[in-house]
C-alpha cells in the first residue's frame, strides 16, 4: 500500500472513530490524575498501541478454531505451502503471525531463561541454537516445526513471526494462527482472547464438518468474539469427508445454529476442503476425481475472502480502534474509580480524626471536668455531714455514758476534770482522720478530672499528630498540689472555743463563773465545752442529790457539744468549698496552659487538614467529572460501533 493511500485511510479512520480527540482526552486525564507512575505508564502503553494500530496499514486476520479443526491446513492452503504442522500448536502457547516477505524468514522471541529475539536469514539452511534441543544445523522449515511442536522448545517461545512470499499475504494481510480454543492448557484460550481483544481486526472461524460447531466453540465465540461476530467469516473445513447429499443440510444446520446460539442474522459461511489443496501441492496423496471440484471452490473462497477483507478493511480496522479506545477508557475508568474511593476514604478518615478548634474543644471538655468536680463536691459534702453526725452522736453518747456511770462526787469530778476532755479529744482525732479521708477523695476526684482532660487532649492531639506528620510535641502529665488539711478546721474551732469560753465566763452565775475560768485553764481548746460543767460542779452545794447533779451537768454540757459539732460541720463545708474553688482555678489554669501552648500548633494542623480536605474534594470532583465524561464517551463509542456493524459493503 502506498503512502498516499495510507494517508487517505488515516483520514477515513479518523472520520469513523474520532480517535485523536478521544486519545487527547485520555492523555489529559492521565496527566492530571493522582495515579501511580506504574499505572500511568501502563495507560500510556495502551495509548501507544492504539496510535500504532491506526497507523498500521495491515489488516490482522485471526484464524480461530479448536484443535484438529483444520486451522493449520487452511493456513497452509492459503499460503500454497505445506508449512505448518497440523499438530504444531498443541505444544506452543504462543501465536504465530504470518506476514508477507520476499523470502522465508522466521523471527522468534524467546522467554524464560534465555530471553531474546532470533531472526533467521533468508531461506536459511543451517540454523543452530546450542541451548535449544533439536536446533542443530536445520533449515528454516524444520526450525518452524521444532519451535511450534516440540514441548521443551515451544514452552520457551513468546511469539513467532514468519515472513512468507504468499500472494494472499501480499494484500497487506497478516494472518494470526492462534492456539486452539478447547485446549486443556488454559494459557491457550487466554492467549487467543488477548489477541482477539487487542490485535485482530477480523477473524476466520474454522468449523470442522466432522464435528460442526461444538458447544465449547459456541461458548468461546459468545464470550471472546462477541464484539465483532458480524465481521467473522466462518469456514467449514473437511467438507471432502462429508457425503455430497449431506453437505447442503450440514451448512444450513450450522447457519441456523449460528443464528440461534449467537444471534448472527446472516452469517458469512464458506465450505472448503483445504486438505485437497495440500495434497495437490505435495503430490503425496492421489485426489479422487469427484473431489477435484474443491480445488476450484477453494480458489473461489480465496478470491471472495480477499474481496471481503478488502471491502471491509477500513470498517474492520475502525471497529478494532473503537474497541481499543473503549478498552482504554474502561481501564482508565477502573483506576479512577479506585482513586475516587481512596479520596472518599481519606476524607472520611480526616473528618473522623479531626477535633474542633482548641477553644471549642477546651470549653466542651471543661464542662465535663467541671461536672466531675461538682459531682465529687456534692458527694463529699454529703459524706462529711454523715461523718460529723456520726461522730457527734458517738461523742455525746460516750460523754453521757461517762457521766451517767459515776457513783459518787469523786468519780463525777474525775469525769469533768479529765475523762470528758479525753473523750472529746479522742473523738476529735478520729473525726479529723475521717474528714481528712473525705478531703483526700475530693482531691483525687479533682486530680482525676485534670487527668481526664490530659487524656482527652492527648488522644485528640495524637490523631492530629498522625495527620499533621510534621509536629512532635510531648504533653506533660500533671497532678494538682491543692489539698486540704483538716487540722485547719480544728485550729479555727479552738479559736472559736476560746472566744466562747471568754463569753461564757462572763455570763455564768456564782460558782459556774468561777468554774468556767478554772475549766478554761485546765482544758485549753475544749474548756469552753466542759468548763461550765466544772463550775457547776464547784457550786454543788446547791444541788440536792448526785443524780440531780449529773442531770444538770448533762443539760449544761450537750448544747455546747452540739454547737461544737455544728461549727465543725460549717468549717468543714467552708474548707471543702475553698478547695473546690482552688480545684476549679487549677483546672482553668491547666486548660489555659494548653490553649496558650498548643493553640497555634493545633490551628496550623487544622488549617492543613482543611486544605487537604479541600484538595481531596477538588480531586474527587474532578475525578467524578472525568468519570461522567468517560461514561459519555463509552456510550458514544458503543453507538458508533453499532453503526459501523450495520454497514455492509
Amino acid at each position: 500500500m502506498t503512502q498516499p493511500n495510507l494517508l487517505v485511510s488515516l483520514e477515513q479512520l479518523e472520520a469513523l472513530t474520532g480517535c485523536d480527540e478521544h486519545l487527547q482526552f485520555a492523555i489529559e486525564v492521565i496527566a492530571h490524575s493522582d495515579i501511580s507512575e506504574s499505572i500511568r505508564a501502563e495507560l500510556h502503553q495502551q495509548i501507544d498501541r492504539i496510535q500504532q494500530r491506526r497507523q498500521d496499514p495491515y489488516l490482522y486476520l485471526a484464524i480461530v478454531g479448536e484443535f484438529s479443526s483444520g486451522k493449520s491446513t487452511l493456513i497452509n492452503a492459503l499460503l500454497r505451502d505445506d508449512l505448518l504442522k497440523t499438530s504444531a500448536l498443541v505444544a506452543t502457547t504462543a501465536a504465530t503471525r504470518l506476514r508477507h516477505g520476499d523470502e522465508l524468514i522466521v523471527e522468534t522471541s524467546f522467554k524464560g531463561s534465555r530471553p531474546g529475539i532470533l531472526k533467521t536469514k533468508k531461506n536459511a539452511k543451517q540454523i543452530t541454537v546450542p541451548w535449544l534441543a533439536g536446533v542443530d544445523g536445520i533449515d528454516t522449515r524444520h526450525f518452524i516445526h521444532v519451535v511450534t511442536s516440540q514441548d521443551e522448545v515451544a514452552k520457551e517461545v513468546a511469539s513467532l513471526t514468519i515472513y512468507h512470499p504468499a500472494s494472499f499475504l501480499a494484500n497487506n494481510i497478516v494472518i494470526i494462527d492462534t492456539p486452539g480454543t478447547n485446549a486443556t492448557n488454559p494459557k491457550h484460550g487466554a492467549i487467543t482472547r488477548r489477541i482477539i481483544e487487542s490485535e485482530a481486526d477480523a477473524a476466520v472461524v474454522v468449523i470442522p464438518a466432522t464435528t460442526p460447531l461444538s458447544q465449547t466453540l459456541v461458548n468461546f465465540l459468545a464470550d471472546s468474539l462477541h464484539p465483532f461476530l458480524h465481521r467473522c467469516i466462518f469456514v467449514v473445513t473437511k467438507m471432502d469427508q462429508i457425503r455430497k447429499r449431506e453437505q447442503k443440510v450440514l451448512i444450513e444446520n450450522i447457519e441456523n445454529r449460528l443464528k440461534n446460539a449467537l444471534g448472527i442474522k446472516k452469517a458469512v459461511i464458506f465450505a472448503a476442503a483445504p486438505q485437497i489443496i495440500i495434497d495437490d501441492l505435495t503430490g503425496e496423496e492421489d485426489i479422487p476425481e469427484h473431489l477435484l471440484l474443491w480445488q476450484d471452490r477453494f480458489s473461489e473462497l480465496e478470491t471472495l475472502l480477499q474481496q471481503r477483507l478488502r471491502r471491509e478493511r477500513i470498517l474492520s480496522i475502525a471497529e478494532n480502534v473503537l474497541r481499543l479506545l473503549t478498552r482504554l477508557l474502561e481501564q482508565l475508568e477502573g483506576y479512577l474509580l479506585v482513586q475516587w474511593e481512596q479520596y472518599e476514604t481519606c476524607q472520611a478518615t480526616i473528618k473522623s480524626e479531626t477535633i474542633q478548634d482548641l477553644n471549642s474543644f477546651a470549653i466542651e471538655q471543661h464542662r465535663v471536668c467541671r461536672r466531675m468536680i461538682e459531682n465529687a463536691i456534692y458527694k463529699t459534702a454529703a459524706r462529711i455531714s454523715v461523718c460529723i453526725a456520726e461522730h457527734q452522736e458517738k461523742t455525746r453518747s460516750n460523754i453521757h455514758n461517762a457521766i451517767s456511770d459515776v457513783n459518787n462526787l469523786g468519780e463525777l469530778d474525775s469525769v469533768v476534770q479529765t475523762k470528758a476532755e479525753a473523750l472529746l479529744k479522742e473523738g476529735q482525732q478520729y473525726l479529723q482522720n475521717d474528714l481528712q479521708g473525705e478531703f483526700d477523695k475530693l482531691s483525687q476526684a479533682a486530680q482525676k478530672a485534670e487527668l481526664y482532660f490530659d487524656g482527652k487532649f492527648s488522644e485528640a492531639y495524637r490523631r492530629l499528630q498522625a495527620l499533621g506528620k510534621n509536629w512532635r510535641i510531648t504533653i506533660d502529665s500533671r497532678s494538682s498540689s491543692v489539698k486540704l488539711n483538716t487540722s485547719d478546721v480544728f485550729t479555727s474551732m479552738q479559736s472559736y472555743q476560746s472566744e466562747l469560753d471568754e463569753k461564757d465566763g462572763k455570763t455564768v452565775m456564782k460558782g459556774g463563773a468561777t468554774g468556767a475560768v478554772v475549766g478554761s485553764l485546765i482544758l485549753p481548746g475544749v474548756g469552753t465545752v466542759v468548763g461550765g460543767v466544772v463550775g457547776f460542779f464547784l457550786s454543788g452545794f446547791f444541788m440536792p442529790s448526785l443524780d440531780e447533779r449529773k442531770q444538770k451537768l448533762w443539760e449544761q454540757l450537750y448544747p455546747n457539744l452540739d454547737t461544737y459539732f455544728d461549727v465543725v460541720k460549717k468549717q468543714a463545708q467552708e474548707a471543702m468549698q475553698t478547695y473546690a474553688r482552688k480545684a476549679m482555678v487549677a483546672l482553668d489554669q491547666q486548660i489555659d496552659q494548653y490553649i496558650k501552648q498548643y493553640k497555634a500548633v493545633v490551628d496550623v494542623m487544622l488549617e492543613e487538614q482543611r486544605e487537604e480536605l479541600q484538595r481531596l474534594h477538588q480531586l474527587q470532583s474532578s475525578t467524578k467529572s472525568n468519570l461522567s465524561e468517560i461514561e459519555r464517551r463509552k456510550k458514544a463509542l458503543s453507538a458508533q460501533q453499532q453503526r459501523l456493524a450495520e454497514i455492509t459493503v
